[in-house]
């Protein structure tokens, strides 16, 4: 099979691409012919060296794909060849074929496709767990997501209009800001404009829960528009730039601000994913959420499209297909 890899920390134009043995099935684990595979923002920081995981090298980067079975290993009895399934591979997604544990892998619904597939995992598992789990979002409070016309913040956004929330959301150009009208944003800002947190609490009256994948200077300035109890959840820094926090301001308004590093749920509460996941394909099912998929790429071009992810220049889901 084809793939690429990292054989040193690198950036996107000097991944290497190689042709190695297919894999071969461990205990508990069945091999999937990838149809589409996820591309996430992580992936950069991965192949960099600066993710807060840093894999043995060399590795091959992708943490989500979707496919179809084609050899079950010892214990399997739970999926069989020509299963159409997506999963989390955490490493392994550049790639033709993957040998995957079953218990990171779902039956894809019958009306979903390969490339919503691939892009259901990671972005709507950490987009829920930061609306739901972390942010506690209860029906007619207000939501607040920033980067709103990426990955986490599409998936947030539909998260947020499922439980029947109000949701406003900022982008970082005036172009991004239909994308995020059309996830279902009620209220989009351009970040761009200073007075955008002044706007948010007086224009609009505030906010309740804050889903944060940027840091920096925005987050400072959310702070400003939060109500009381409101709650902002940390779950990235794509400005490249960790926020000190001003605490008093947590104080004076009753702010509550924690942290999402999504992984370490598969570890420490597995039954928890499945239960989110159950909710995502019901709300699927119903036509609630949908991945919106900007452009699917042949695995070749895979540095091309993971650049343009780093520099912003991508919006909703990037898919790689092999």
């Amino acid at each position: 099979m084809k793939a690429y890899f990292v054989d040193k920390w690198c950036e996107p134009e000097e991944l290497q691409f190689k042709e190695v043995p297919d894999p071969k099935p461990e205990k508990d684990q069945v091999v999937v012919d990838i149809r589409a595979c996820g591309m996430n923002f992580p992936d950069m920081l991965l192949i960099q060296g600066k993710y807060q995981i840093r894999p043995t090298r060399p590795f091959i980067p992708g943490t989500e794909i979707s496919g179809v079975v084609s050899a079950l290993g010892e214990n399997v009895n739970n999926f069989k060849i020509g299963d159409r399934v997506m999963g989390l591979s955490w490493l392994g997604g550049y790639a033709e074929k993957i040998a995957i544990p079953v218990k990171n892998l779902f039956v894809i619904p019958e009306k979903m496709s390969f490339e919503e597939a691939a892009g259901f995992n990671v972005t709507y598992q950490s987009s829920y767990f930061a609306v739901v789990v972390r942010g506690k979002l209860q029906k007619n409070e207000t939501l607040l997501v920033h980067a709103g016309a990426g990955g986490i913040g599409t998936a947030a956004i539909q998260i947020g209009k499922a439980i029947g929330s109000k949701v406003y959301a900022t982008v970082g150009s005036d172009e991004k800001i239909e994308i995020a009208k059309k996830a279902g944003a009620d209220l989009v800002l351009n970040y761009s404009d200073s007075m955008w947190s002044k706007k948010l609490r007086k224009e609009y009256g505030g906010v309740d829960v804050v889903i944060d994948p940027v840091g920096g200077e925005i987050f400072n300035k959310t702070i400003l528009s939060v109500n009381f109890e409101g709650r902002i959840v940390v779950v990235g820094f794509t400005s490249g730039t960790i926020p000190k926090v001003p605490t008093n301001l947590l104080l004076l308004g009753n702010i509550s601000v924690v942290g999402l590093f999504w992984n370490l749920y598969q570890d420490n509460h597995p039954m928890k994913i499945q239960g989110a996941m159950n909710d995502l394909i019901a709300w699927y099912n119903e036509g609630k959420i949908k991945p919106m998929i900007s452009k699917s790429v042949p695995l070749i071009d895979a540095p091309k499209a993971l650049m343009d992810i780093g520099t912003r220049k991508s919006y909703g889901k990037v898919v790689l297909i092999p």
